[in-house]
């Protein structure tokens, strides 16, 4: 199956250190986490994936907190643009507290060749970096021309950190702008003394397959290549495909067209996954589930539900197999029709 898996994505998790400190942060970050890559590692490794894989087409920069790396991020932006993907940068905007500032940095990063910014902030976020900073931030890089989105978190009882943010009139001038966009995102808990939060889950959504899956290669801040870059790859040994030598990420890839779950993870999803296989008993692991990733690290970590996989994912092999080819087929179908197009254009 190694002819049908490739991968459209890079993602380049800089460093886990970041300007915040949230308690429930995905990989523990903070100031005090030391590490990071540096741009001749990255521009090696991204110069590597594509020549391994022409399919690639865009490099997510992010964290912790991408921008911690100032002049190292700048030279890796411009190679990855020099290789021709769109690259994009996740931030907290940490860097925008005045609007000189917030110009100098959305400039440096456009002259490198940034196309897509996303700014992530809620409750947690704006203990640190205040909503006039994301509004700093996202002014500046629209001006600068940079393609705009801010991903925050679900309002609770507790947040009105959302609707906060959209009734700012300089964001709703921003709003009408075809480069800018709010989306939001559900809040989840990453340890067990977390205080819960009312949220009201998207069940299509939770029980939709993974997109990453196959789709992302993924270089951590220890020279490592993972399979997803999803919240949880920390916590889920069998998300790590090993360690980046500056020859053999291909072959890292690659390794995953061996592995079942990887097929059925991006078939099903790790929600519906928990459902089918714990039937009756699933309501209880899942009860408080509001994102996707959050249920792959109770399908992978929990010990009945991993004891009832290796039971009974035989059964699913056929059927799973052919929903993924009959998936792969459909997406060469439709690319084949986009290149028509365009060529007809």
């Amino acid at each position: 199956m190694k002819e049908t898996i490739r991968p459209s994505t890079v993602t380049v998790l800089c460093t886990y250190q970041c300007t915040a400190a949230c308690q429930q942060c995905c990989f523990e970050s903070s100031p005090r986490v030391k590490g990071a890559l540096d741009s001749a590692f990255i521009c090696s490794r991204l110069s590597e994936i594509k020549e391994s894989f022409p399919s690639i087409s865009i490099v997510v920069f992010t964290g912790g907190e991408a921008l911690l790396l100032k002049d190292e991020l700048l030279k890796s932006i411009s190679h990855a643009s020099s290789l021709g993907l769109k690259v994009r940068v996740v931030s907290n905007g940490f860097w925008a507290k005045r609007m000189d500032g917030a110009l100098r940095t959305a400039r440096a990063l456009s002259e490198s060749g940034l196309t897509e910014l996303n700014i992530s902030t809620g409750r947690d976020h704006q203990q640190f970096v205040p909503e006039e900073s994301i509004i700093n931030a996202c002014i500046a890089a629209v001006e600068k021309g940079i393609t705009t989105a801010v991903s925050i978190e679900t309002d609770t009882e507790e947040s009105d950190c959302l609707h906060s943010l959209r009734r700012d009139p300089r964001i709703e001038a921003l709003l009408k702008r075809e480069n800018f966009k709010i989306f939001n995102n559900f809040w989840m808990p990453f340890h067990t003394d977390a205080q819960r939060r009312q949220q009201s889950p998207d069940l299509d959504l939770l029980r939709k397959g993974c997109s990453q899956v196959f789709d992302n290669v993924v270089i951590t801040p220890h020279g490592n290549i993972s399979a997803c870059c999803g919240l949880t790859l920390e916590h889920i040994p069998e998300m790590r495909l090993g360690k980046s030598n500056g020859t053999n990420i291909a072959e890292l890839y690659l390794s995953q067209a061996d592995d079942f779950m990887k097929y059925w993870l991006r078939v099903e999803g790790p929600y519906r996954i928990i459902e089918t296989v714990m039937g009756d008993d699933a309501g209880k692991y899942v009860e408080d589930v509001v994102h996707g990733c959050q249920a792959c690290a109770i399908l992978h970590k929990t010990p009945e539900i991993r004891e009832r996989l290796l039971e009974n994912y035989e059964v699913h092999v056929a059927s799973v197999m052919t929903r993924y080819a009959l998936e792969n087929a459909t997406k060469g179908i439709e690319i084949s029709k986009t290149k028509e197009m365009a060529r007809e254009a």
